[in-house]
């Protein structure tokens, strides 16, 4: 289940800027850069352990929230640069968890460190894009479940 959350990254005030096609285009590219430096190549990878981490969630849901606390781990993709790299480790994992407590409701709050296993996992990556297995996924989400309570 997503959730929308005033607060979220973007503003309720965003949604009433009118954009050219250009501005709207070049937001989207920043974006998809941010989301995935490393390419189609990246993305697909996160599909593939997102659908092996949680199977029964939806696909784009799951991309969807994924994306939201991985934005809430390293800064919005609209921040400078060297404000991200200023964030400490605590204000990122702090950033994640408000941003997935938000979007995973009910039932759907047990999977929050399985989102934030691979958020954490993702932000270590290199080009070679070598994530760690989905086993090693799992046993990292049930410790964070274990810290978060």
């Amino acid at each position: 289940m997503v959730c929308f959350a005033e607060g979220d990254d973007m503003g309720v005030m965003d949604w009433f800027v009118i954009k050219s096609r250009e501005e709207r285009a070049a937001d989207e590219r920043r974006y998809k850069r941010f989301a995935f430096p490393y390419g189609e190549a990246q993305r697909k990878e996160i599909e593939r352990l997102i659908s092996g981490l949680m199977p029964s969630e939806p696909s784009d849901t799951a991309m969807a929230v994924y994306l939201m606390g991985r934005e809430g781990y390293l800064g919005s993709y609209k921040m400078d640069e060297e404000d991200r790299a200023a964030r400490s480790e605590e204000e990122k994992r702090a950033g994640c968890i408000r941003i997935l407590k938000r979007q995973l409701q009910g039932r759907h709050k047990k999977l929050l460190p399985y989102y934030m296993a691979l958020i954490l996992a993702d932000a270590d990556i290199d080009e070679e894009l070598r994530y760690p297995d989905e086993e090693e996924l799992r046993k990292r989400a049930e410790e964070l479940g274990k810290e978060l309570g």
